[in-house]
């Protein structure tokens, strides 16, 4: 990470750019994109959207006029009124040679791609790193393939993709000599920087963990929770993809996959417990504390929210009269933590490490650790379809991936769209069985080739 500031600056100085395109407007891409536009050394060539209105509206919020805007919209997809902006239409599944040279005069001219495309962002030749800022794990697999075929690093705040597809991504990524990375700033990011500073230092990590920032409640819904959301600025379904800890488990998994440490039992524990607290909490049973064993990942719900923090240990005595010496508490065990995590502001660390260094930020291993298994929300009845994280009908809970593949549990991240063959009661886990399979969906085929590659 040291240099990157300097390094940006060099290559300002010298006219130069990093070129970002961005698939997502919501919350996280919103503040990346304007963010982005204020950095020295990164440029935002492209962004698409589900709605292209809603784009439109955010590229105006962030001061970027009609003149500087090229709305590329999808043949299938048309409905845009304004005149105003100069628009093409493409074609989704083949953009066409005039549609390019179209798209890459507008490049040169500083103007921004607007489209509701997710093709368009990796088919532009001048873009360096394409930035996944969707929560959909088959929008995460479909912008992460269309850049590594098309040689582009991969920066993704989908987690939810990472954790489902993610190793076969990185092999994909590595194979094309590209970067594919979860994004700084998130939880995963913010804790994999403490895990490696101590993990390089020799020091045992006892339990990896982040704060809640919302109160748990597994049974929430877009309905129960829709004016909490309001009043945060953020989407129903999301919202209760927090408040339901679909959230927290998903970026426990993303960790575990990257490090190796694991879940201490299914869903984790998430105690209530404050800083002055976690050191004793996060401790082994026998010393008074909740884990059965050390090296695990999990939450707490307290005043550390909303950052992330690290319990560890060492055997060596010289090494623990030092820590005692600079104030860090008597032990044997000991804390790091951050007290914050800037989602998309630090996003631009992990575009720059991966244009600079080919480094990724945080990256799965080549098996996964951990599983996030489907949990019924309610009592399910036969032919009801499973409406995806966030929503009324399922929530996550993290588990190790050798369990929950002996015991046929759903992945969370396939879940959408399956349809219920029987009834599953309230807060009994979903398994393969139970359900007919999205299986046309490229997320599902991916996970299907990824499962043979680890077998």
């Amino acid at each position: 990470m040291l240099g990157l500031n300097k390094k940006l600056k060099k290559l300002a100085e010298e006219g130069k750019m990093i070129s970002v395109a961005i698939a997502g407007m919501g919350q996280m891409g919103k503040g990346l994109i304007s963010h982005i536009r204020s950095l020295k050394g990164m440029q935002v060539l492209a962004v698409a959207n589900r709605k292209v209105d809603s784009a439109i509206e955010i590229m105006r919020e962030i001061k970027v006029g009609k003149g500087e805007i090229l709305l590329a919209e999808d043949k299938d997809k048309i409905g845009y009124k304004d005149t105003d902006i100069d628009k093409i239409t493409v074609n989704y599944k083949n953009i066409d040679e005039k549609a390019k040279r179209k798209i890459g005069e507008v490049v040169k001219e500083g103007r921004v791609i607007v489209s509701n495309n997710l093709s368009i962002l990796s088919c532009i030749e001048s873009v360096d790193v394409v930035v996944a800022a969707t929560g959909s794990p088959e929008a995460g697999a479909c912008i992460a393939i269309d850049a590594i075929a098309n040689r582009k690093h991969v920066v993704t705040l989908n987690v939810e993709a990472d954790i489902t597809i993610g190793p076969i991504l990185k092999k994909l990524a590595d194979n094309a000599g590209v970067v594919y990375t979860v994004s700084a700033g998130d939880e995963p990011g913010a804790l994999k920087e403490l895990y490696d500073f101590a993990d390089a230092l020799g020091l045992e990590v006892v339990a990896a963990c982040k704060g809640k920032n919302n109160p748990l409640d597994r049974h929430a819904n877009p309905t129960t929770l829709k004016e909490y959301a309001e009043s945060k600025g953020s989407s129903a379904k999301m919202m209760t993809s927090f408040v339901d800890g679909t959230k927290s488990m998903i970026e426990m998994a993303c960790l575990s996959n990257a490090t190796g440490l694991v879940p201490d039992c299914r869903g984790m524990h998430g105690p209530k417990a404050n800083v002055k607290d976690l050191v004793q909490v996060f401790s082994l049973k026998k010393d008074g504390g909740i884990l059965s064993k050390k090296g695990v990942v999990d939450f707490a719900i307290g005043d550390i929210a909303p950052g992330v923090f690290l319990v560890y240990t060492t055997d060596q005595e010289i090494i623990k009269k030092d820590i005692k010496y600079l104030q860090l508490g008597d032990g044997p065990n000991y804390l790091l933590y951050r007290p914050y995590h800037l989602v998309s502001i630090e996003t631009p660390l992990s575009i720059a490490r991966a244009y600079f260094y080919n480094e990724p930020t945080i990256a799965p291993l080549e098996n996964l650790v951990s599983e996030v298994i489907t949990v019924a929300k309610k009592d399910l009845k036969t032919g009801e379809i499973i409406d995806g994280i966030g929503g009324y009908t399922t929530y996550g809970l993290i588990e190790l991936y050798g369990k929950a593949k002996k015991e046929n549990l759903l992945p969370i991240g396939l879940s959408e769209g399956c349809r219920l063959k029987k009834n599953v009661k309230k807060d009994e886990p979903i398994r393969y069985g139970d359900v007919s399979l999205a299986s046309d969906s490229l997320v599902f085929k991916l996970r299907k080739t990824q499962e043979k590659m680890i077998y």
